[in-house]
Order: C-alpha cells, then structure tokens, then sequence
C-alpha cells in the first residue's frame, strides 16, 4: 500500500513538471544600445556622457513568473581622459590621452515577468537583476588601468513576439561595481586604494529568437 501511495505521489509530481518545462523557453537577443549617466574613480579618467555597446543575452523562461538569464555587455570606448580645467595645467605640456579603452559585464540573472497566460505571446514586461564581473580597461600613459571586478546590474523592460520565433526586447539597466568589491587581475590606479567604483546606465534593443 504505502508502494502504490508513493509511486501514486511520483506520478502526480512529474504530471505536474511536464506541461511546465514543455512550456518552457530559450530566448536568445543580440543587444545594440548605448551606456549613460556613468561615473568612476579611476585616476584622471572620466566616462563618456554616451556611447554605444553591444552584447548579447540568453534566457530560459516558462509560463509562470520566473525565469534565468545570461547576459553580456561590451563597451568599447567606455573611458576617456578627464578635461582638466587649463589653469592648473602646464602650458608645456598636454594631458596624457587614452587610446584604446573598454568595459565588459557578464552578468547571471533572476528574471521576474508577468505569467504568459496573461496576455499569451503579446507584450511580456520583466524586471531582472543579478551579480557577475565587469572587466575594466584603459591604456593611458602615466595611469593605466585593468581590472577584473565584483559587480551587479537590475533593471528591467519587456519583449514582444512578433511572429512564433521572432520578436523584440526593449531593455533599461543600471551596472556597478559592488559597494566593497576590490580589484583584482592587473595594475589600476584610482583616487581610493581600497577599491574602484564604476558605474553606469544601458539602454538597449535587441531582435529575440525563441526555441
């Protein structure tokens, strides 16, 4: 008896399990956009007001609220050399200038969406957010700088199908370092030797594949 219960118990769970992972999704989008609102204080360095990024996120989603994402971020250019103001500068004498510089996130998120029974395959809002490593790079002169960090992003958007397979995403985020996180994997200078602070905002679109 106790036999015929427990295997009554496990027939019902996996009846249960299925319609759910059949329901389940892969989402993949490549990402284009731009970053804003970025702050740092790495020395003598300063984030653009805007620039373009690029990246990519991959997603298993169901019909219920929950889901997981993988997302990549890549800025190029992401740093540039701080405008000093010119009366504290050396007429003979130029700033340093970064030549080549970027930033890179990897980040894994939790995904919180509206049940897709709601509105079906129609417009699905989402907020996501999660923790990860943000690489940061630049080549100037006198204050190089490379670092692998301790980071965090939330943000959140929606995605719309426009066909079975086809549809877009539309997605706002905030990237930072953590607030005690310390640099690690090369040399960096900044205006605090206990750790770097970087930060910035992403707004992207992207074309979301479904499988």
């Amino acid at each position: 008896m106790a036999r015929a219960i427990r295997s009554l118990a496990l027939a019902l769970v996996l009846t249960a399990l299925l319609p759910a992972q059949a329901a389940a999704e892969w989402q993949f989008a490549p990402l284009l956009g731009f970053n804003f609102l970025g702050d740092t204080n790495l020395s003598l360095t300063e984030l653009p007001k805007r620039h373009w990024l690029f990246g990519g996120t991959g997603r298993l989603v169901g019909a219920g609220p929950l889901g997981l994402e993988a997302l990549f971020v890549y800025v190029p250019g992401a740093f540039k050399s701080l405008e000093l103001d010119p009366l504290f500068l050396d007429t003979n004498q130029a700033p340093e200038t970064i030549t080549k510089s970027n930033a890179s996130a990897v980040m894994g998120n939790i995904i919180l969406t509206t049940p897709r029974g709601w509105n079906q395959y129609g417009l699905r809002p989402y907020v996501s957010g999660g923790m990860g490593l943000l690489h940061v790079y630049h080549n100037d002169l006198k204050f190089p700088a490379r670092a692998n960090l301790a980071a965090y992003n939330a943000g959140g958007g929606a995605v719309g199908f426009l066909s079975d397979r086809v549809g877009l995403r539309f997605d706002l985020r905030y990237v930072s370092t953590t607030p005690h996180g310390r640099e690690s994997g090369g040399d960096i200078v900044t205006g605090d030797s206990e750790r770097v602070r970087v930060h910035f905002w992403t707004a992207t679109v992207g074309v979301v594949l479904k499988y």
